[in-house]
C-alpha cells in the first residue's frame, strides 16, 4: 500500500531574509510545536551571500530580539566625506547573512522541522490544499509562505524599474585607517558617468571593512569596470591592501506594486510582498516587523484572508519615491547633488525617520524645500501626466483664472468660458466621438453606408426633438446617464456584464447630471425653457426648487459611495471637478465633467481598444469632426434666430443630444466587445 501523503501546515518556499525572519518568529513565540512544518530551499545557505543594514533606536524590538546576530553597530556616520555625524540615539546595525541563516537552521534542528533542498517550480491548488512541484518529488500544504521574487512581467508603461547593484570587497589593510565607530554611507568620490553612484564603507576594526560601489540606474554595474574603480578607491584612499571577500548583489528599485496572491493561502514574502523601499533599497526592517505581523495573525488563528497579511505603508511617501525615481532615471546624474543636499542640510535623524517613512507632514515639507526645486516639479509634471491626474491640476488653474477675471470683469471671464468650452471641444470632446466608424465590427458596412445610417438616425432624433422635445430630452438623459456612468465603471476596471451593473452605471450616470443640473438650477431652467414647448416643462420644475438641495446632496451620496466601494482615483477626480464646477457657470461645470473626465476617459479606452496612438487617433477624427461642425453651424443657421448666448447654447444642447445617441450606441457596443 502507498503510504498517505504529509499535508503540511505550513511550507517555506526559501529560506532568505523574510523567510528566515518569519519562521524564527514563529517558533520563538512557540507556533510551531502542534504544527507540521517544511522549508524548501535550493541552497544550501553556507555562504555569507548579503548583509542586513538598518537603524533602530536601542529600545525598538528589532534589536533586542535580533541581538545575538547583530555583528556590528555603528554610532557615528559620515556622508561624501564630509564630517562626522553622531548616532548614538539610533545606531546604524550590521547583520551578516550566514548569521541570519545559521541561527534559523539551528532553531529548524531543535524543533525538528523538515528541510528539503529543493527548488520550487509551480505551486497549484485543489481542494484548499496546495501542491509545491519540484524536480524531486511533491509537497502538500495548508499554507504557503511564498519567497520568490517577482517577475515583473506585468509592469505597466508608466512603471519604473531601476537597479541598485553593487560591487563590494572584504578588505584588510596594512594600517589602521578606519574608525570602527564610523561608516561612510555615501561618497560620491567618484566617476558617475550618467548613472548615481558612491561608495560605501563598513568598518569591522581599524583595519578591515566592507568597501562597495553602488549605483542606481536602469543598467546593473558592470563587474569588470566596477573592480577597476573600487581598487583605485581602496589604493588611493587605504593605501595597500588584502582582499579577503567579495561581495555582488542587486536590490531592485520600483514603482511596481506587486499584487497579492491570487490564491488565498499562499502569501508573498520579501520583495514579492512589497517590503522593499523602493528609493533606498532597505528592506529588511520591514521585514522584520511583517514578520510580527504574521506571527499576530497565526497565533490568533487569523488565517481566513492569508494572502492580504501587509504591513501599513503611508501613501505619500510612496508618492515621494516615485518622484525620486522618476529623477534618477529621466536625469540619473542629480542623484548625487541630491542626496549630497539632503544629509548636508537636514540632520542625519531626521533623514532616517524620513527613510523610515516616521516623519510628521510638516517635517517632510521642510525637508523637500531644502532639496533642489527644479527637478522635482519636472518629476512631478510626469507622475501627475502618467497618472492621468494633470488633467484634474488644469481643472483647477482653468477655474481659478475664471473666479479671478470675475472679479474684475465679467464679461472677460465668459468670453474665457467660451473659449476654454471650446478649445476642450476640439481638443478631446468631438474626437473621442467621432472616431465612432472606426468602432463597427461589421466589415460588410462601408464606410459611406455606415455615415448614412449615423446621420440618419441623427436627423431622426432631431425631427423627433422638434415634435416631442420634452419626451426627446427625457430620453436624452436617460441614455447619458448610462453612457456616463458606463465610462465611469469601465475606468474602474469593472466589467458590466449584470443587471446590477448596469443599474449602478445608469445610476452612477444619472446622480452627475443631477449634480451639475442641481447646482445650477436657474441657468439649466433658463436653457430649457428655450427649447420648443420646453416653457411649461420649466415652470413645472421651478414649481419644484425645494427639491433641488437634496437632490444635489443625494446624487453626491451616490458618487462618494461608489468612490468608497471601488476606491477608485477616477472617482476621486470626478469629486473633485464637480465640486470645482459649483463654483463656476452651468457651460463651464458641465465641460469639466464632459471633456477632463468623461472625454478624457473614453479617450484612453479608444487607445487600449483599438490600439493605436493619440496622434494616429487625432489623424483619424479629423473629418468626422469637422463634420460635426459643419452640422452644427447649420442647425445655428436654420434654427437659431437670436443672439443671446443662451439660445446658442440651448440649440448645442440639443445638437449634443443628436449626434450622441448614435455615439452611445457604438461605445456601448464597443464596450461590450472589447471589454477595455
Amino acid at each position: 500500500m502507498a503510504s498517505e501523503k504529509t499535508i503540511y501546515d505550513f511550507v517555506f518556499v526559501g529560506m532568505g531574509a523574510s523567510n528566515s525572519l518569519i519562521l524564527s518568529s514563529l517558533i520563538k513565540n512557540g507556533l510551531t510545536t502542534d504544527k507540521k512544518i517544511a522549508v524548501l530551499e535550493s541552497d544550501s545557505k553556507t555562504k555569507n551571500d548579503k548583509t542586513y543594514c538598518f537603524w533602530a533606536d536601542p529600545d525598538e524590538a528589532i534589536v533586542s530580539e535580533l541581538s545575538s546576530i547583530i555583528s556590528y553597530k555603528f554610532t557615528h556616520i559620515r556622508v561624501n566625506g564630509s564630517h562626522v555625524d553622531s548616532i548614538e540615539n539610533r545606531p546604524y546595525h550590521y547583520i551578516r547573512s550566514i548569521d541570519l541563516y545559521n541561527s534559523v537552521f539551528a532553531l529548524i534542528q531543535k524543533t525538528q522541522l523538515d528541510f528539503h533542498q529543493h527548488l520550487v517550480t509551480n505551486i497549484t491548488v485543489e481542494n484548499q490544499i496546495y501542491t509545491l512541484h519540484t524536480a524531486h518529488e511533491k509537497h502538500y500544504s495548508k499554507y504557503v509562505f511564498d519567497s520568490r521574487p517577482s517577475a515583473f512581467d506585468t509592469l505597466s508603461k508608466n512603471d519604473i524599474y531601476l537597479h541598485q547593484s553593487f560591487y563590494g570587497l572584504h578588505i584588510k589593510c596594512l594600517n589602521d585607517v578606519f574608525d570602527k565607530n564610523t561608516f561612510d554611507m555615501m561618497n560620491f568620490n567618484v566617476e558617475q558617468n550618467n548613472f548615481t553612484q558612491f561608495f560605501y564603507v563598513i568598518p569591522f576594526s581599524s583595519n578591515e571593512a566592507l568597501v562597495e560601489l553602488t549605483r542606481f540606474g536602469s543598467e546593473k554595474i558592470n563587474l569588470d569596470y566596477a573592480s577597476n574603480l573600487l581598487e583605485d578607491f581602496i589604493s588611493n584612499t587605504f593605501g595597500d591592501y588584502d582582499k579577503l571577500g567579495e561581495e555582488v548583489g542587486c536590490i531592485p528599485m520600483t514603482t511596481f506594486n506587486n499584487p497579492k496572491n491570487k490564491l488565498e493561502g499562499i502569501l508573498n514574502t520579501g520583495a514579492s510582498a512589497n517590503l522593499i523601499k523602493p528609493s533606498t533599497g532597505y528592506g529588511f526592517k520591514n521585514m522584520f516587523y511583517f514578520a510580527q505581523k504574521v506571527t499576530e495573525h497565526v497565533a490568533s488563528n487569523n488565517l481566513k484572508h492569508f494572502n492580504s497579511i501587509k504591513t501599513e505603508s503611508k501613501a505619500r511617501f510612496k508618492f515621494y519615491d516615485n518622484l525620486l525615481l522618476l529623477i534618477l532615471l529621466r536625469w540619473p546624474s542629480l542623484g548625487k547633488k541630491i542626496f549630497t543636499r539632503l544629509f548636508n542640510k537636514v540632520p542625519v535623524l531626521t533623514v532616517f525617520s524620513f527613510l523610515e517613512e516616521k516623519t510628521p507632514l510638516r517635517e517632510e515639507i521642510r525637508i523637500f524645500l531644502s532639496l533642489p526645486i527644479q527637478p522635482f516639479l519636472k518629476a512631478l509634471f510626469i507622475y501627475l501626466k502618467n497618472k492621468n491626474l494633470l488633467r484634474y491640476f488644469l481643472s483647477a488653474f482653468v477655474v481659478i483664472v475664471h473666479l479671478t477675471l470675475s472679479l474684475f470683469n465679467h464679461e472677460a471671464a465668459q468670453n474665457f468660458n467660451y473659449f476654454s468650452f471650446s478649445l476642450g471641444l476640439l481638443w478631446i470632446g468631438i474626437p473621442h466621438g467621432a472616431l465612432d466608424h472606426m468602432l463597427s465590427g461589421d466589415k460588410k458596412t462601408t464606410l459611406p453606408i455606415f455615415i448614412f445610417n449615423y446621420l440618419l438616425i441623427m436627423w431622426a432624433y432631431l425631427i423627433f426633438w422638434y415634435f416631442f422635445p420634452i419626451i426627446s430630452l427625457l430620453i436624452f438623459v436617460g441614455y447619458s446617464s448610462f453612457h456616463f456612468g458606463e465610462s465611469e465603471l469601465i475606468q474602474n476596471k469593472e466589467q458590466i456584464n449584470s443587471l446590477v451593473k448596469y443599474f449602478t452605471a445608469f445610476l452612477l450616470g444619472f446622480s452627475i447630471l443631477v449634480f451639475i443640473i442641481s447646482t445650477h438650477w436657474e441657468e439649466s431652467i433658463e436653457i430649457i425653457s428655450r427649447i420648443e414647448n420646453g416653457a411649461n416643462f420649466s415652470l413645472l420644475l421651478l414649481n419644484h426648487t425645494n427639491w433641488v438641495s437634496l437632490a444635489s446632496f443625494s446624487a453626491a451620496i451616490v458618487i462618494l459611495l461608489n468612490f468608497l466601494r471601488s476606491k477608485s482615483h477616477s472617482l476621486l477626480g470626478l469629486l473633485l471637478l464637480l465640486v470645482l464646477g459649483i463654483y463656476v457657470p452651468l457651460l463651464m461645470a458641465f465641460g469639466l465633467y464632459f471633456i477632463i473626465q468623461h472625454s478624457y476617459n473614453a479617450w484612453g479606452h479608444l487607445k487600449k481598444g483599438l490600439n493605436e496612438s493619440s496622434r494616429v487617433l487625432h489623424v483619424k477624427s479629423i473629418p468626422f469632426t469637422i463634420g460635426a461642425l459643419v452640422i452644427f453651424s447649420l442647425m445655428v443657421f436654420f434654427y437659431n434666430h437670436s443672439p443671446n448666448p443662451v439660445a446658442v447654447f440651448s440649440l448645442f444642447f440639443v445638437f449634443i443630444a443628436c449626434i450622441s445617441l448614435p455615439h452611445f450606441i457604438m461605445m456601448h457596443l464597443f464596450y461590450v466587445k472589447k471589454q477595455v
